[in-house]
């Protein structure tokens, strides 16, 4: 299970490029670029509407970005968690 800031999290979602995640991650993220985040999360069976998804990137824009989309899609459990270092710090899995 993860958390962040002590808060369950269902999805951890990387909103970076495939070779910003390549080059390192949250362990049990997956990515999702942010410019096809709105496709990419309707191929999952495993993140509902109702799951508690935690996205994060480089800086915090562009999950910031990713946050407002998956908001405006009816995700109502979004936590924007920021930038890497950002995210890292509030991070945990058990």
């Amino acid at each position: 299970m993860a958390k962040f800031n002590n808060k369950k999290v269902d999805a951890v979602i990387d909103v970076r490029s495939h070779l910003e995640f390549f080059l390192g991650h949250l362990p049990g993220a997956v990515c999702m670029p942010v410019n096809g985040i709105d496709h990419a999360i309707l191929e999952r069976d495993d993140i509902t509407r109702d799951s508690a998804i935690m996205v994060y990137c480089a800086s915090g824009a562009r999950s910031a970005s990713a946050a407002d989309t998956l908001r405006r899609m009816g995700y109502r459990r979004v936590i924007d968690a920021g930038g890497y270092a950002q995210a890292r710090q509030g991070y945990q899995r058990d």
